[in-house]
């Protein structure tokens, strides 16, 4: 019996450990800040990025999409905006918001390393919320490739949807590249596309806040 309570405590702390170094990796390095270079061009696009508190999505203007990602699954002709977001598979399926997080999901994302998807939601109007990022022609084209990139694709070059529609009709899942675990999460996905983008960010960031605390800075 001693030894299995000297194990459980062993065990115990050894976890309580990991969780606290994770903790101040994640504080330190979404704290310090990248260095992108200052281009000098006239940064005359928008792009958007936008949070539920739990996963962040960036948002393109209809308008400035190539046809990469003009996807018929989802073009409707009242849309103004897209918002891309990546993440693990049930996680994202079934955690929207903070009030649907469970112990379960949440231990599968971080500890198990699993399958991505894509998430795309269609706006129809610009949401006041939503935090603007000014970016060069050549930053925007750089975004737009790194997100299309993230696109899991047949043999055909086609997207691979997941089932018919998301949250609601105006959001659509598929399938992504890559691997879902404790490092690479939805949201260092996202402070990596802001990167590609040239955008000042974290180094790395696995929630929310650390990208948000630069993007909000003056």
């Amino acid at each position: 019996m001693k030894i299995f309570w000297r194990t459980t405590k062993w065990i115990s702390l050894t976890l309580l450990g990991l969780v606290l170094v994770y903790g101040l990796l994640a504080l330190v390095f979404s704290l310090w800040s990248t260095n992108p270079p200052d281009k000098d061009c006239s940064k005359d696009k928008v792009v958007y990025v936008t949070s539920t508190g739990i996963h962040l999505d960036v948002v393109v203007p209809v308008e400035d999409l190539p046809k990469a990602l003009r996807h018929a699954s989802f073009q409707d002709s009242t849309s103004t905006h897209i918002a891309y977001g990546w993440g693990e598979r049930n996680f994202y399926l079934e955690t929207p918001t903070w009030a649907d997080l469970t112990f379960s999901n949440g231990a599968q994302a971080l500890l198990v390393n699993s399958a991505p998807v894509m998430h795309l939601t269609r706006y129809q109007e610009k949401k006041p919320e939503w935090i603007a990022v000014e970016l060069c022609e050549d930053a925007l084209a750089e975004l737009l490739v790194f997100i299309e990139d993230s696109f899991r694709k047949t043999a055909n070059e086609e997207w691979e949807q997941i089932g018919t529609k998301g949250y609601s009709e105006n959001d659509f899942f598929y399938e992504a590249k890559g691997q879902y675990n404790a490092i690479t999460t939805c949201n260092t996905w996202l402070n990596n596309a802001l990167k590609a983008a040239e955008v000042k960010t974290s180094r790395w960031s696995p929630t929310t806040h650390g990208i948000l605390y630069h993007l909000e800075r003056p």
